[in-house]
């Protein structure tokens, strides 16, 4: 009488951290390859492949399945016997991305979101909803951006901003449009910003914006150069077509920054 019960809990094991590692490691991707190509935050895929005891919701295991080939049941209880290849691909890996036909700098736009229920979360590390932001632009040689909120948001877990050292109320979720990052942010990326961490350090990508009669919104890696002028890189293998920009002293006074980016959503990978 007592067998019954086991049988059932068993069959209704929650199974999903065990599949997502056996698919991983067939394809050989890390938590951060699997966010770029299934779309999906990185902090949620790990808490898929470390918690046993809470199930994530149908709609944020649906990019994943999809990317696998398989069903959002098959992912939670059994995978099929057959080896399984990503969609898209052929059997030497995941699926290819195709290359952004874009040649323009790569402006910061915005767009929906997909929302991270919070009932995907560990109730000790609660998600926190992110607002997402246009960048409303206004001519003028200095000027602060104004940052317009849509409906859409992403969530991330507490411990995420702990780890990054920013509070949840300066972070905004921005859209990437443009190919000029590319290795590190592709058309189509959702970042995050801290819009209070405006420190040029070297290497870091920032959101900025340019000043003039003509302003633009971009996204770039800074480097401060030792005689003060700044070093603007976008990440593009082509310097042809993306050249890397010096900007004197006078040029930076012209420059208002938007904040730092802290994480991304996407194909690429900081």
């Amino acid at each position: 009488m007592q067998r019954q019960p086991q049988r059932q809990h068993a069959a209704h094991r929650n199974l999903l951290p065990d599949n997502l590692r056996q698919l991983m490691s067939t394809h050989a991707l890390s938590e951060t390859a699997l966010s770029r190509q299934a779309g999906v935050p990185q902090p949620t895929i790990h808490r898929m492949l470390n918690t046993h005891d809470h199930e994530p919701r149908d709609s944020t295991l649906l990019p994943i399945a999809q990317y696998f080939g398989v069903t959002v049941e098959q992912l939670r209880r059994g995978l099929p016997s057959v080896r399984l290849h990503p969609i898209g691909s052929d059997t030497r890996g995941p699926k290819a991305t195709a290359k952004s036909k874009h040649t323009a700098s790569a402006p910061i736009r915005t767009q929906a979101t997909t929302v991270i229920d919070s009932e995907d979360q560990a109730d000790d590390d609660p998600l926190i909803p992110i607002s997402e932001v246009d960048i409303i632009l206004s001519s003028g040689r200095r000027k602060q951006p104004e940052l317009l909120e849509t409906k859409h948001t992403m969530s991330y877990p507490l411990s995420w901003f702990q780890q990054v050292g920013a509070e949840p109320s300066d972070v905004r979720v921005m859209k990437v449009v443009g190919d000029s990052m590319e290795r590190t942010l592709f058309h189509g990326d959702r970042i995050a910003v801290n819009i209070a961490d405006q420190r040029i350090v070297n290497d870091a990508v920032y959101v900025f914006m340019t000043g003039g009669t003509d302003p633009d919104v971009r996204v770039k890696r800074f480097f401060r150069n030792v005689d003060g002028r700044l070093r603007i890189v976008s990440d593009h293998l082509d310097k042809t077509l993306y050249p890397d920009e010096i900007l004197t002293t006078e040029d930076i006074a012209c420059v208002t920054i938007v904040g730092r980016v802290i994480d991304r959503s996407g194909r690429g990978g900081l």
